[in-house]
């Protein structure tokens, strides 16, 4: 069976995604520290691991197809249900990689979204800050024609008949 393909982008493809999770954590303690030069640094390595999973997860896939077609499988065939006609240790070797696959990628979707809270709440708590410094530029202007503008610091004169 065409199986050792698959198990090997299967193994690295988890190994990868932990790697990319735990670059994300360095990511937040760069902005939390605010060491703006180790951001770009942890945002370059986060692109070139983005890239490598983009890769490992074409071959995979491509595995994934060889294997299919090997067995002779339905397209509607879920990967519990191809993998069911191999051998046990196959099986079960390609069963517990699938299960550490689906461990790294919801490792990495916990990860951004605590990155998205945190900066998020960071943002949201600067805007409040300068809003109680600056009351009026509070809120969002809008120009005539309907562009979205700063409100500046012009004052407001009234001419009458005093």
């Amino acid at each position: 069976m065409k199986t050792t393909t698959l198990k090997r982008t299967l193994r690295a493809e988890a190994r990868t995604l932990k790697d990319f999770a735990d670059l994300q954590k360095g990511l937040q303690q760069a902005i939390s520290k605010r060491q703006w030069t180790e951001l770009n640094k942890e945002i370059d390595a986060l692109r070139r691991l983005a890239e490598k999973i983009e890769t490992l997860e074409e071959d995979r896939i491509q595995a994934y197809q060889s294997l299919k077609s090997s067995l002779q499988a339905k397209e509607q065939e879920s990967f519990t249900e191809i993998v069911a006609r191999l051998p046990a240790k196959e099986r079960d070797e390609l069963l517990v990689l699938y299960r550490h696959l689906k461990a790294a990628v919801i490792r990495v979707k916990a990860s951004a979204g605590l990155l998205n809270y945190y900066v998020q709440s960071m943002s949201e708590a600067l805007r409040q800050i300068l809003e109680e410094l600056f009351p009026h530029r509070k809120g969002k202007m809008y120009s005539r024609t309907g562009q979205p503008k700063e409100p500046g610091d012009e004052s407001l004169m009234l001419y009458g008949n005093a």
